[in-house]
């Protein structure tokens, strides 16, 4: 007993173990596009597409919330703040989170409201009215669960979505997307539908404000207007679209879809002059300074703006590079199917967008790569290449000026991937052309590899290149299969090519013709992610006989252990280990071709959308580039390799939940975990299996009981007499 009493302090000895959990996860979210914005106290409040703003008007300090705060996600539509201080936040489908300034932190987020949008939020004593598409809901703040729900609102179709909220003259009144509602707070059941009076207002109500005993509201047709006398609203002012309504210098203001504000001056509505304000989503109604949420940012009317932080301007984070200097540049699109932001660089600190404005020559940023000499080369789609120099100046290669094509003509030039090999020679993905390779900037020798000559069909679109450790290329295509290109090292001289073409035609293993990503390993393995799963091929290649023998071909898909069968992006780290992107998730793979574990939101991932993985070998850090931010994942400290190292996860473990088991991963192969209390207690013996590195626990001691919550740890012992060990929580909420 006392050796396992004193098994905690020799584990609190021995150097802590990285987990993949708690501090080892960063977030970056673009929080431009705010949404809603609420004053309180010193602070601005914004709920934004990307997580919550805080802005201290005292300080100028900017504090941001995202899911690794505790957000339940970071599409925030509403905020309100209750009696007791408490922030309240309704996000787009993952429910509905507290915050509590006293402690700085976040509850556990309230799912009652999964997979609806929830649009508005009023405080009302112990009820926390929420208004969603499934209509209004009553949420018992004090026990923490919705008492009812009001889903038939008088003469209105069930389950109208509910835009806005507001108590007002001893009523509840509700704006929908078909017109205002009301209900007398003491009428003693609200879900009979006719409890609730109804005003087809024409169009969406937007916004409702209560302002010198009259209840305002903004709808599509103008602002009207609620006095507690009136039975009826009236039509107050007759405008465009009215969006929103704040308060400034003791009178009302509505925000128009146009991007005009005005204000109530008496009875008469007068234009208010807003220099820079445009595209306001939502407006402050406290005393002092308007405050405009916009899709440009936070703005303000009445004092000195906030400094503008320093964020991406979107939240699409692709292909990724690093520069000499520890930078870290990201292409904001893959192609021109969605919104372009142009090319993000972060600094360690902050984030800088170039973009045309910057004299970059695109928007639409496709592919990220440095050259032998360190210099940042940027593909785009349809404006060739930016390469910047070493004054930091951009510099333009088009077909006018170098070896790449046009698409149709000479003006539209379409890059999607750039890699460089062990020469430092730049390949370039010439979508419709083929492979162009070049010696760096200014180029002095280049050639086109007709994509006709290695195998490819005019007219189709490449995807990514991958260069193996034989110097052989390997070309993903959108609708093609894979391919491979031995330009017989000799990458400028043009005649001696062979190609190979993979696809479900010649090799029926293949999971789709549709690549997203090629990654060659150390090993000289070709790994393919697909729409419909991910391949590991092996083989030999022959240039005499210009074949490649298949000696191995791994399919991956979720009834493997990936996340999601979508596969995206792959990366290696330093011990060789397969990280792979999918729609559902991360995941990783071991040398020995074993899927070890998967993450996804519920572990630190800012997005289960993965769409790009880069690993930071100097910091032994991976990026995470997905559809709604970037994550960082430390695996290891700054010049130290990522090497296998045991955690648990999820960690913390929440017991008693059906199904959930807590998993120790990257153990030695075959062994099995010893779990101690702090007290230095053994709680559970768990045996290993043959030739997996991974023991899973369903939180039940030796006696068959939940344990309670608290510090655990873990030990390990592997056949050369060492152990892995490490610590988890868990949380017993019964």
């Amino acid at each position: 007993m006392l050796l396992l009493r004193l098994a905690p302090l020799l584990l609190l000895a021995l150097p802590v173990r990285a987990q993949l959990s708690g501090t080892q996860w960063e977030a970056y979210t673009s929080m431009r596009q705010i949404n809603r914005v609420l004053v309180h106290q010193d602070a601005v409040w914004a709920g934004t597409s990307g997580g919550v703003l805080r802005y201290d008007q005292q300080t100028q300090a900017y504090t941001r919330f995202t899911r690794r705060n505790g957000l339940p996600g970071n599409l925030i539509l509403s905020l309100s703040v209750d009696a007791s201080g408490h922030l309240w936040f309704g996000t787009h489908s993952q429910g509905l989170s507290r915050y509590r300034p006293e402690q700085d932190r976040f509850d556990p987020p309230f799912l009652d409201f999964q997979n609806l949008r929830i649009n508005a939020l009023k405080p009302h004593g112990d009820i926390l009215y929420v208004g969603s598409e499934r209509g209004v809901s009553a949420f018992i703040i004090s026990k923490e669960e919705v008492k009812e729900t009001y889903r038939r609102l008088g003469n209105l179709t069930k389950d109208t979505e509910v835009t806005s909220l507001e108590v007002f003259a001893g009523r509840l009144w509700a704006g929908t997307v078909n017109g205002l509602v009301w209900a007398d707070l003491r009428q003693p059941n609200l879900q009979d539908p006719s409890s609730w009076e109804a005003e087809p207002i024409r169009g969406e109500v937007r916004d409702v404000l209560v302002f010198q005993d009259t209840l305002f509201v903004s709808a599509t047709d103008g602002v009207w207007r609620v006095h507690p006398a009136l039975d009826r609203p009236a039509l107050d002012y007759s405008t465009t679209s009215s969006v929103a309504l704040g308060l400034f210098e003791g009178r009302i203001v509505s925000a128009t879809a146009d991007g005009s504000l005005f204000q109530r001056q008496g009875n008469r509505w007068q234009p208010l002059s807003a220099k820079g304000i445009s595209n306001a989503a939502d407006l402050s109604d406290a005393d002092g300074p308007l405050w405009v949420a916009s899709a440009s940012g936070l703005r303000v009317l009445g004092t000195d703006p906030p400094p503008p932080p320093r964020e991406p301007i979107g939240n699409f984070f692709f292909d990724i590079t690093q520069t000499a200097d520890g930078h870290l540049w990201v292409a904001s699109v893959p192609k021109d199917n969605l919104p372009a932001f142009g090319l993000y660089e972060f600094d360690g600190e902050g984030w800088t967008t170039h973009n045309t404005r910057t004299d970059l020559s695109s928007e639409i940023v496709s592919a990220v790569e440095t050259d032998a000499e360190g210099l940042l080369w940027v593909g785009t789609w349809g404006r060739g290449i930016d390469v910047r120099d070493a004054n930091g100046q951009w510099q333009n290669l088009t077909a006018n000026n170098s070896a790449l094509e046009g698409i149709g003509s000479d003006t539209f030039v379409a890059i999607s991937d750039i890699d460089r090999d062990a020469n430092g020679l730049l390949w370039i993905a010439n979508v419709r052309n083929g492979l162009v390779v070049m010696d760096g900037w200014p180029p002095q020798q280049a050639a086109l590899n007709n994509q006709l000559d290695f195998g490819m069909s005019p007219d189709r679109d490449m995807s990514k290149i991958a260069i193996g450790p034989n110097g052989l290329k390997w070309v993903g295509t959108a609708l093609d299969g894979f391919l491979l290109l031995d330009d017989g090292g000799t990458p400028f001289e043009l005649g001696d090519e062979i190609g190979l073409v993979f696809d479900t035609v010649a090799y029926p293993n293949l999971t789709s013709d549709t690549v997203s990503d090629i990654h060659v390993d150390r090993s000289g393995q070709v790994w393919v992610a697909t729409n419909n799963g991910l391949n590991a091929v092996r083989g030999d290649y022959s240039r005499t006989s210009a074949h490649f023998e298949v000696t191995s071909w791994k399919v991956y898909k979720a009834d493997s252990g990936l996340p999601a069968t979508a596969t995206t992006s792959l990366a290696e780290d330093d011990w060789g280990r397969i990280w792979v992107g999918t729609e559902g998730g991360l995941a990783r793979i071991d040398t020995e071709g074993q899927v070890e574990f998967a993450l996804d939101t519920s572990d630190g991932l800012v997005n289960n959308r993965v769409n790009s993985l880069y690993f930071d070998r100097e910091n032994g850090a991976l990026w995470i580039g997905t559809l709604a931010g970037m994550s960082r994942l430390q695996l290891g400290g700054p010049g130290i390799a990522a090497g296998p190292q045991a955690y648990a996860y999820p960690n913390p473990f929440h017991v008693g939940v059906r199904g959930a088991a807590v998993t120790f991963a990257d153990l030695p192969l075959g062994t099995g975990v010893r779990i101690f209390t702090a007290a230095g207690e053994l709680v559970r013996q768990l045996d290993g299996v043959a030739g997996e590195g991974a023991v899973t626990w369903n939180g039940q001691s030796a006696a068959g009981f939940l344990v309670g919550s608290g510090i655990y740890y873990f030990v390990a012992p592997a056949e050369t007499g060492d152990a892995v060990r490490g610590k988890f929580a868990v949380i017993n909420n019964r």
